[in-house]
């Protein structure tokens, strides 16, 4: 008994345990969902707030590069007066490495470079036009001062990182060649780094100088960003690696976003209970788009159609990321469904009223609030259920968050210049974990129903091996049960036939002793019981519908007996097709109604010759017995052997007709239908 209460206080102390390991494993659990949760909203807080702050700051930016300007003037310089070309410092470049250029003097105007004595203005690079001539669309002139110990002996180059629009290189006075248009409407080479070679006989010892003519877009965030000089060798490993990132990678990473949105699309297309697949293969598609127009060169519409359909396709991708968040989470909802297509239907209407950069910022600062607060809650539905691949989610949504907060930093004027986009490479891996999720989803799917269907199977092939058992146990039965019922019709006819010929028999010889008895009756009597049973017997081989086969057997039973009694028998049965109706059953009764019809000639016709005719009509055998007799009874009455005979043939189906014939002598006649009677029922007939 000690022993059962020990083993009982162990048993309640594990559960204990159980229970209490499993609660602190759900609090952790509860505890990393709550710092992971504010942090995400510090995070968004903080970048959100910046993004406001940056674009509400945005008109004073230029106030602040005219403070930084007077801060790198010379002592005693007039405040007011701007710094002419001979203030900016010149920068001496060694022949061995290139050098960076990030001061410049910068004008407003002219298609051909200023002069000297224009009001030149000395600016740090990164240099955005907003800063210093705020409102201004037009030409920019950069002016660069480089001193060479001596002229190169190979080819130099001047290398642009990033230039918004567009750019075009002179250097001492001499214009080298440019890509695209630089008149309206201007090439979008904003994205595209240039890398512009300088002819050998260009550069002289001492001072040269470097002149960039940089031309704005329809809506951009035009500027400079610091240039390098030097020997192009040196320059062509730079500038591949940034047009890989900005341009070659930019269109790869697009190629594959759209490649996975049309996938998802087409799947959601297949089965359209999968809206949240196809809400996140339609918001891809549209990025791709979206982003492939933003950054590329050649635009094949007005640039006014061109710059707001981008804008229109990045926005409607992040709300469709949106509503793809809450139906992965399981909160569908119709009134947040119907806000997001407000938003869908008004982003247009933003984009007629306030078609800018700071409008940008703006649109892209709300629509990601929304898109963050709906990640956000997928998030916590995906850590409280624990939802299976959840670190493949979590770890495309941790991705994508900085990299968000990284290009909005850059888009409101937060990061250099020449910052590189995170989101287009983002944003495909992003799509490809959370489509992993869903693909793990339809997996798990597959193979739990491919699981279902190979238990079906077993089970359906158990049960075909129990029906076909059963089907052999049924066989059996019926086959048992055709022997029983074959036995019982046996011994039925030698009950009906041979039975009552034998009781017929033996009355007769069991006659009082006042009257004698009649041998050759009661040999008659024998002689038929005995037909009878052979004919009985010989109808079991017979095959189905075999008309002349019957006739065949009556004829070799009953030859004997007629010519004992002095009848001729005539032959006249044609080839008969099968009897549809003549099953073994059926055969019987047709046997009884002729030998009922022979017996009947053989006691009372007084014929001397009989005919037994058989002849195919069509649509029906007709079998006749016709004998020239007495024919049949003047008074009109059947008799008991008569009305037998109309009762088996009603019950097969056949007509029977009792004829006489022109020379006096009686015909039975039997009709047998050649159409098969689906209804009649021949179990009265065994």
């Amino acid at each position: 008994m000690f022993e059962m209460r020990g083993s009982a206080r162990g048993l309640i102390e594990g559960v204990s345990v159980t229970r209490y390991c499993r609660r602190s494993r759900d609090n952790a659990h509860m505890l990393v969902w709550m710092v992971l949760r504010w942090c995400l909203f510090g995070l968004i807080g903080c970048v959100l707030g910046s993004a406001g702050m940056a674009v509400a700051a945005s008109p004073m930016l230029h106030e602040h590069a005219a403070v930084i300007d007077r801060a790198a003037a010379p002592p005693g310089a007039p405040a007011s007066r701007p710094h002419l070309f001979g203030s900016a410092p010149a920068v001496t470049v060694t022949l061995d490495r290139p050098a960076q250029l990030d001061e410049a003097c910068i004008l407003p105007g002219s298609d051909t470079p200023p002069d000297q004595e224009a009001p030149w203005l000395h600016v740090k690079l990164p240099h955005r036009w907003s800063a210093t001539h705020p409102g201004y669309r037009g030409a920019m002139w950069y002016r660069f001062r480089v001193v060479l110990p001596q002229a190169p002996a190979g080819i130099w180059a001047v290398y642009l990182p990033r230039a918004v629009m567009n750019a075009q290189v002179w250097v001492n006075g001499m214009p080298m060649a440019y890509s695209g248009s630089m008149s309206d409407p201007v090439t979008r080479n904003w994205y595209v780094p240039a890398l512009v070679q300088v002819p050998v006989n260009v550069w002289r010892e001492g001072e040269n100088l470097i002149q960039i003519k940089v031309v704005s877009g329809y809506v951009s965030r035009d500027g400079l960003a610091p240039i390098t000089v030097g020997p192009l060798a040196q320059l062509e490993e730079p500038y591949k690696w940034r047009t890989m990132a900005q341009v070659d990678g930019t269109y790869f990473a697009n190629i594959a976003m759209l490649a996975l949105g049309v996938f998802m699309v087409i799947v959601w297309w297949r089965d359209p209970d999968l809206g949240a697949i196809g809400f996140q293969g339609a918001a891809a598609m549209l990025w791709s788009l979206g982003n492939a127009a933003w950054v590329a060169s050649r635009a094949f519409l007005p640039a006014a159609i061109w710059e707001r359909g981008a804008f229109i396709t990045m926005v409607w991708s992040a709300l469709l990321m949106s509503l793809f968040f809450r139906r992965f989470a399981g909160r569908r909802s119709r009134r947040f469904e119907a806000f997001v297509l407000v938003l869908i239907s008004a982003t247009p209407v933003w984009t007629y009223f306030d078609f800018s950069v700071e409008g940008f910022a703006r649109a892209f600062c709300l629509v990601y609030t929304v898109f963050m607060v709906c990640m956000v809650q997928s998030i916590y539905w995906l850590i409280r259920h624990r939802r299976r691949d959840r670190e493949w989610f979590l770890g495309g949504c941790a991705l994508l968050i900085p990299a968000a907060a990284h290009d909005l930093a850059f888009q409101v004027n937060l990061l250099p210049f020449d910052t590189i986009y995170l989101l287009p490479y983002i944003s495909p891996v992003m799509m490809s974990c959370i489509f992993y999720v869903l693909a793990g989803d339809y997996g798990r799917s597959r193979r739990a129903l491919n699981r279902l269907n190979g238990s079906l199977a077993d089970t359906l092939a158990q049960r075909e091996v129990a029906l076909r058992e059963s089907f052999e146990r049924l066989a059996q039965l019926e086959r048992a049960q055709a022997v029983s019922a074959e036995r019982s019709r046996i011994l039925q006819d030698m009950h009906d036939g041979v039975g009552a010929h034998l009781t017929s028999a033996l009355r007769q010889l069991q006659s009082p002793p006042s009257q004698p008895v009649d041998l050759n009756l009661v040999t008659q009597t024998l002689r038929d019981s005995l037909d009878q049973l052979k004919l009985s017997i010989d109808a079991l081989s017979l095959p189905p519908g075999d008309v002349v086969g019957l006739l065949a057997s009556l004829r070799f039973r009953i030859t004997p007996r007629l010519k004992a009694a002095g009848l001729e028998l005539v032959w006249d049965v044609t080839d008969l097709p099968a009897w549809p109706q003549g099953q073994a059953p059926a055969l019987r009764q047709l046997q009884y109604i002729l030998f009922e019809g022979l017996s009947n000639v053989l006691q009372h016709s007084g014929a001397t010759r009989l005919t037994l005719s058989a002849k195919d009509c069509g649509d029906h055998l007709q079998v006749s017995l016709i004998d020239n007799g007495r024919g049949w009874r003047g008074d009109g009455e059947e008799g008991q052997g008569m009305q037998t005979m109309r009762g088996r043939a009603s019950v097969i189906g056949a007509r029977i007709e009792f004829l006489t014939t022109p020379q006096g002598g009686a015909e039975l006649r039997l009709i047998l239908p050649m159409s098969h009677d689906k209804h009649l029922d021949l179990s009265s007939a065994a």
